[in-house]
Protein backbone atom coordinates (compact mmCIF):
# COMPACT_ATOMS: atom_id res chain seq x y z
CA UNK A 1 0.00 0.00 0.00
CA UNK A 2 0.83 3.71 0.04
CA UNK A 3 0.86 7.01 1.41
CA UNK A 4 -3.29 7.84 2.00
CA UNK A 5 -4.23 11.41 2.29
CA UNK A 6 -8.01 13.08 3.85
CA UNK A 7 -8.98 16.22 4.63
CA UNK A 8 -10.19 15.51 7.93
CA UNK A 9 -10.94 18.94 9.31
CA UNK A 10 -10.80 22.81 7.95
CA UNK A 11 -11.28 26.05 9.02
CA UNK A 12 -11.56 29.61 7.79
CA UNK A 13 -10.21 33.01 9.09
CA UNK A 14 -12.67 34.50 11.52
CA UNK A 15 -10.87 37.61 9.66
CA UNK A 16 -8.78 38.22 6.70
CA UNK A 17 -5.87 39.02 9.06
CA UNK A 18 -5.95 36.18 11.03
CA UNK A 19 -4.17 33.69 8.58
CA UNK A 20 -2.81 31.40 11.79
CA UNK A 21 -6.69 30.53 12.15
CA UNK A 22 -7.29 29.00 8.54
CA UNK A 23 -6.14 26.11 8.51
CA UNK A 24 -6.84 22.24 6.71
CA UNK A 25 -6.06 18.96 8.68
CA UNK A 26 -4.72 16.11 6.59
CA UNK A 27 -4.32 12.49 7.95
CA UNK A 28 -1.81 9.74 6.55
CA UNK A 29 -4.39 6.85 6.82
CA UNK A 30 -2.11 4.92 4.61
CA UNK A 31 1.20 2.64 5.58
CA UNK A 32 3.68 4.85 4.15
CA UNK A 33 5.70 8.25 4.37
CA UNK A 34 3.80 10.86 2.54
CA UNK A 35 6.34 13.44 1.15
CA UNK A 36 4.08 16.59 0.15
CA UNK A 37 7.43 18.27 -1.55
CA UNK A 38 5.98 19.73 -4.96
CA UNK A 39 2.19 19.48 -3.97
CA UNK A 40 -0.12 22.14 -4.72
CA UNK A 41 -3.34 23.45 -2.77
CA UNK A 42 -5.73 24.29 -5.02
CA UNK A 43 -9.39 26.08 -4.49
CA UNK A 44 -12.25 26.71 -7.41
CA UNK A 45 -15.50 28.49 -6.40
CA UNK A 46 -19.04 27.34 -7.86
CA UNK A 47 -18.10 25.93 -10.96
CA UNK A 48 -15.14 28.06 -12.31
CA UNK A 49 -11.57 26.45 -12.70
CA UNK A 50 -9.39 25.53 -9.58
CA UNK A 51 -6.12 28.14 -8.86
CA UNK A 52 -3.60 26.79 -7.60
CA UNK A 53 -2.80 28.69 -4.13
CA UNK A 54 0.35 27.41 -3.23
CA UNK A 55 3.34 24.71 -3.82
CA UNK A 56 4.62 23.30 -1.01
CA UNK A 57 8.55 23.21 -0.79
CA UNK A 58 10.76 20.34 0.74
CA UNK A 59 9.83 20.04 4.87
CA UNK A 60 6.74 17.90 4.72
CA UNK A 61 6.87 14.36 5.44
CA UNK A 62 4.05 12.73 6.87
CA UNK A 63 4.47 9.31 8.68
CA UNK A 64 1.57 6.64 8.72
CA UNK A 65 -1.21 7.94 10.75
CA UNK A 66 0.06 11.03 11.46
CA UNK A 67 -2.17 14.27 11.13
CA UNK A 68 -0.58 17.67 10.12
CA UNK A 69 -2.35 20.86 9.93
CA UNK A 70 -1.43 23.09 6.84
CA UNK A 71 -2.27 26.51 8.80
CA UNK A 72 -2.05 29.30 5.63
CA UNK A 73 -0.02 31.73 7.89
CA UNK A 74 3.70 32.68 9.78
CA UNK A 75 4.28 31.29 12.85
CA UNK A 76 6.53 34.48 13.82
CA UNK A 77 3.55 37.18 12.93
CA UNK A 78 1.51 37.94 16.00
CA UNK A 79 -0.46 40.17 14.06
CA UNK A 80 -2.04 36.82 12.39
CA UNK A 81 -3.32 35.27 15.51
CA UNK A 82 -2.28 32.11 17.19
CA UNK A 83 -2.23 29.13 15.31
CA UNK A 84 -4.09 26.32 17.19
CA UNK A 85 -1.96 23.58 19.13
CA UNK A 86 -2.74 20.44 20.54
CA UNK A 87 -1.41 16.79 20.82
CA UNK A 88 -3.54 15.68 17.34
CA UNK A 89 -1.72 17.39 14.55
CA UNK A 90 1.47 19.09 14.02
CA UNK A 91 1.09 22.47 12.31
CA UNK A 92 2.91 22.85 8.80
CA UNK A 93 2.67 27.09 8.23
CA UNK A 94 2.48 27.72 4.43
CA UNK A 95 3.50 31.83 4.79
CA UNK A 96 0.36 32.59 2.63
CA UNK A 97 -0.04 36.81 2.19
CA UNK A 98 -4.16 35.99 1.57
CA UNK A 99 -6.70 33.92 3.15
CA UNK A 100 -8.62 31.54 0.58
CA UNK A 101 -11.21 30.24 2.81
CA UNK A 102 -12.71 33.98 3.50
CA UNK A 103 -15.76 32.93 1.30
CA UNK A 104 -18.00 30.03 1.25
CA UNK A 105 -18.75 27.30 -1.42
CA UNK A 106 -15.09 26.61 -1.64
CA UNK A 107 -13.46 23.40 -3.37
CA UNK A 108 -10.34 22.88 -1.81
CA UNK A 109 -8.23 20.14 -3.40
CA UNK A 110 -4.64 18.96 -2.64
CA UNK A 111 -2.73 17.94 -6.21
CA UNK A 112 0.47 16.21 -6.70
CA UNK A 113 1.20 16.75 -10.93
CA UNK A 114 -1.97 15.77 -12.05
CA UNK A 115 -3.27 13.48 -9.61
CA UNK A 116 -5.46 14.90 -7.39
CA UNK A 117 -5.13 13.43 -3.64
CA UNK A 118 -7.85 14.73 -1.63
CA UNK A 119 -10.39 17.69 -1.91
CA UNK A 120 -13.05 18.74 0.52
CA UNK A 121 -15.56 21.78 0.09
CA UNK A 122 -15.82 24.64 2.61
CA UNK A 123 -17.94 24.77 4.81
CA UNK A 124 -17.66 21.05 5.22
CA UNK A 125 -20.69 19.44 4.40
Amino acid sequence: MAANLVITAIQGPPNKKLLNNEWIELHNTGDAPFNGEGCSISVARGGARPKVITTMKAGLVMQPDERVRLVSGSPGKKSQGEAPEDDQARNFFLFLKAPYLDRPNVTVRLVSGQRELCRTSFPQQ
